[in-house]
């Protein structure tokens, strides 16, 4: 299961693209990819809410990077991924 937070288009209209706008994505199943301490999740009450929300912010991909990585994902034999919940970000953010 792909679980990106926020998915958007790279552009408004459809067409095939040629090239690459993005960076790949950076995946991951058994934690969140790339994700960023701080000193704010030991704030009592609100710091791991504050922490997952900076983080959060973070996590937004596109629509095109989610399928180059589905495709590429379904080219190889056995599937690193399947079964699994993966989450994903962009490596260039």
């Amino acid at each position: 299961m792909l679980c990106p937070n926020t998915m958007v288009p790279e552009s408004s209209n459809i067409t095939v693209p040629a090239e690459i706008l993005h960076g790949k994505l950076v995946a991951n199943a058994t934690t969140p990819p790339l994700w960023q301490n701080s000193w704010i999740g030991y704030i009592p009450l609100i710091g791991k809410v504050l922490l997952c929300a900076m983080n959060a912010i973070r996590y937004q991909t596109t629509l095109e990077q989610n399928a180059e990585l589905i495709a590429s994902d379904l080219e190889q034999y056995e599937s690193q991924w399947s079964g699994k919940t993966v989450g994903v970000i962009d490596g260039s953010k």
